[in-house]
């Protein structure tokens, strides 16, 4: 397998690294800012995090008008985003990878 398929999935792998960290964010704006919303969320989820991950992927955040929380959702979509895009490439360049 070529060097080059590493690097993609190198990416992808620290996009899933760095959105741990990124969905903590959220979560600990959520839980200081706007703990009853938070609650809300978890309590509508029937596994861990669920409700918070379709929170950041609906709109239902631009109703709490704070600023600082709509722009960490936005960089954790951006990296949502680049992590699907490396997922993609790395696929990609995996099956069109000649064997030697």
């Amino acid at each position: 397998m070529p060097f080059y398929v590493l690097i993609p999935f190198s990416a992808f792998a620290l996009c899933c690294i760095l959105q741990f960290w990124f969905v903590k964010k959220v979560r600990d704006a959520l839980i200081e800012r706007h703990p009853q919303t938070f609650l809300s969320i978890e309590k509508s989820s029937f596994f861990p995090f669920q409700g918070l991950w379709r929170f950041t992927l609906g709109s239902a955040h631009k109703a709490l008008a704070d600023g600082d929380l709509e722009c960490q959702i936005r960089n954790l979509r951006r990296l949502y985003s680049v992590g699907l895009f490396a997922w993609l490439v790395y696929g990609i360049a995996l099956f069109t990878a000649p064997m030697s």
